[in-house]
């Protein structure tokens, strides 16, 4: 029998498989960087499409089997729109995710880069974001992540990411 897990998440990728199917990378507050099979999600008929857009904040409804995810039900609490209009936003936004999905351990409960994460969200959904605030926002995964004890420029961090993860930070400029 399969166990049902509710938890709140932000969505950090998402990969087209066959059969209408998607996986989804979803950070969740409780569970951490989950990989989660959404299936029948590209159906005609799927209200949970829209709902797995990179970065949208959703509840979800998990259910857990043979040590899988599966994806049950969503609901949408924030697609921070105004990050999604501008397209220098947008990039700050990937060069982020990218870091946080390569950083993050899979299934480990991460609380405070969780909040952190949702604070970045905000913050830059508000009308003044920098690459500062990036760099800041950096220092301050690595610092948690225990990566980092000082704060570092922007491609002081960069160079010290590429190093942690092997590859280097490819450019999202749109």
């Amino acid at each position: 029998m399969a166990k049902q897990v509710k938890s709140e998440g932000i969505v950090l990728k998402k990969i087209g498989l066959l059969n209408k199917d998607y996986l989804v990378t979803i950070f969740t507050h409780d569970q951490g960087k989950t990989k989660v099979f959404a299936k029948g999600i590209r159906k005609i008929t799927s209200r949970r499409l829209s709902h797995i857009e990179t970065a949208n904040l959703i509840q979800t409804i998990l259910s857990v089997k043979n040590d899988r995810f599966y994806l049950q039900e969503t609901k949408l609490v924030s697609g921070f729109a105004k990050i999604k209009d501008k397209p220098e936003k947008v990039d700050y936004l990937y060069q982020y995710f990218f870091v946080l999905e390569r950083l993050l351990p899979e299934n480990q409960k991460e609380s405070d880069i969780y909040l952190l994460t949702k604070k970045f969200l905000i913050k830059l959904s508000s009308d003044e974001f920098s690459q500062t605030d990036l760099t800041d926002f950096f220092n301050k995964l690595l610092r948690q992540l225990g990566y980092s004890k000082e704060n570092l420029t922007f491609n002081q961090s960069k160079q010290l990411i590429e190093e942690i993860i092997s590859e280097k930070l490819p450019s999202f400029i749109i």
